[in-house]
C-alpha cells in the first residue's frame, strides 16, 4: 500500500514510475526461493571475478582508499582485502573488482547488462549496516536479506530495461538507478528519502555520458565502479537531508523529470516490480552448470587465499541454508585478508 503522505493528486505517470520503484525497494518481501538461489549464484559468480581482480595488478592498485590512508574502522570492508572504508569508496573499489570476467559469468547476464554492477554497492551497504548494528546492540542483517536486495536490484533493471525504457539510460544507469534505490532501503530510507535518492541519481550530468560509450576497456570498468558508487553517495545524502515521506511542489517537478529521463510516458502502464527476472534467470540455467559455477568459484578462492581461509571460505558457501542465516558482517570478515590492499 502506498504511504498516503506520497500520494499526489492528478499525479503523473512519472511521477508513479519513481514512486513505484521506492515502494519496491522500501517494502516488497521477497518469498521466492528461487529468486533467492539466482542472487546466490550471481553472488558467487561475481565474487569469483572479484578474487581473480585481486590478482590483476593494474586493477588491485586502484583498491583502496580515495586518500592514500583514509581509512575508517567499523566501515565497509572489500572483500579479499583488510581495507574499511567508508561506504561510498568501498562500493568503487568492490565495483571495480566485479567488473572482472570470471569463469560462470554468463550467470550475470541480463538484458539491461552486467548483474555484478549492481552487486558492488549492496555488499559493501549490507557490511556497513551489519556493522552497525553490531555496535548500536542491535541484529544485524543477514545473508538472506542481502541476497534479497540483489533480487530488488535484478528486478528492477530488468524490468526497466523489458518496457523499453532502456532506450535512453544504458546498462550502468539503470545499474545506478536500481542500486540508488535499494541502497536507500537498506540504509532504512523512508519512501521520500528513496525518492529524492532516484531523484539525484537520474537527474544527474553524469546520465549524458557512462561506460558503454566510452572505448577503452580500463575506462569502461572506471565508469561502471564511479557510477556504483555514485549510487551510494546518493543513498547517503538523501539519508543525512532527513527527508520527510511528503513531496512539495518543487520536489514533484524534479521527480517527474526523474521519471521521464527513465522513458515514462503517459501511454505507458506501470509494470508490476516483483521477482520474475531472477525466477526467469534461473528457468535459463542448467542444472550443470550450477556445479561449473560452484567448482570455479572454489578454484578462485583457493588461488587467492591461504589454505585454512579458502578451506573456511568453501565451507561457508557449500551449505546454503546456513549462509543464508549468516550475519552479512560474519560473511564479510571470512573474506579479510590480514595485510593486503
Amino acid at each position: 500500500m502506498l504511504n498516503p503522505a506520497l500520494e499526489v493528486e492528478d499525479q503523473t505517470n512519472a511521477v508513479s514510475l519513481i514512486v513505484a520503484l521506492a515502494e519496491y525497494a522500501a517494502t516488497f518481501a521477497i518469498q521466492s526461493s528461487t529468486a533467492l538461489e539466482t542472487a546466490r549464484h550471481c553472488l558467487v559468480a561475481a565474487l569469483a571475478g572479484a578474487f581473480a581482480a585481486l590478482r590483476d595488478p593494474e586493477r588491485a592498485v586502484l583498491i583502496g582508499p580515495l586518500v592514500p590512508g583514509a581509512l575508517m574502522p567499523g566501515g565497509a570492508r572489500v572483500p579479499g582485502t583488510s581495507l574499511e572504508l567508508d561506504p561510498v569508496q568501498a562500493a568503487f573499489c568492490t565495483g571495480l573488482m566485479l567488473c572482472q570476467p570470471a569463469s560462470g559469468d554468463h550467470w550475470l547476464a541480463l538484458r539491461s547488462g552486467p548483474a555484478a554492477d549492481s552487486f558492488g554497492a549492496v555488499l559493501p551497504a549490507a557490511d556497513y549496516q551489519a556493522r552497525k548494528a553490531i555496535m548500536e546492540g542491535k541484529s544485524p542483517p543477514r545473508v538472506r536479506d542481502m541476497l534479497a536486495a540483489m533480487v530488488k536490484t535484478l528486478e528492477i533493471q530488468g524490468v526497466l530495461a523489458a518496457d523499453g525504457i532502456d532506450d535512453r539510460p544504458t546498462a550502468i544507469r539503470l545499474a545506478r538507478v536500481a542500486s540508488t534505490a535499494i541502497v536507500t532501503a537498506q540504509l532504512g530510507g523512508n519512501l521520500g528519502q528513496i525518492v529524492s535518492a532516484l531523484s539525484f541519481a537520474c537527474a544527474e550530468g553524469e546520465m549524458l555520458l557512462d561506460a558503454d560509450e566510452r572505448h577503452h576497456a580500463a575506462r569502461s570498468d572506471w565508469a561502471r565502479a564511479d557510477a556504483i558508487s555514485r549510487a551510494v553517495r546518493h543513498a547517503c545524502q538523501a539519508m543525512a537531508a532527513g527527508r520527510p515521506t511528503y513531496l512539495t511542489a518543487l520536489d514533484l517537478e524534479t521527480v517527474d523529470l526523474a521519471g521521464k529521463l527513465l522513458g515514462a510516458r503517459p501511454s505507458k502502464p506501470l509494470k508490476v516490480f516483483g521477482t520474475a527476472i531472477s525466477d526467469r534467470l534461473a528457468t535459463e540455467r542448467q542444472p550443470q552448470e550450477a556445479a561449473q559455477l560452484t567448482a570455479g568459484f572454489r578454484a578462485a578462492v583457493e588461488q587467492y587465499f591461504p589454505p585454512r581461509q579458502a578451506e573456511r571460505i568453501k565451507a561457508l558457501f557449500a551449505a546454503p541454508e546456513r549462509l543464508d542465516d549468516l550475519p552479512v558482517n560474519e560473511l564479510l570478515a571470512a573474506m579479510v585478508t590480514n595485510g593486503a590492499r
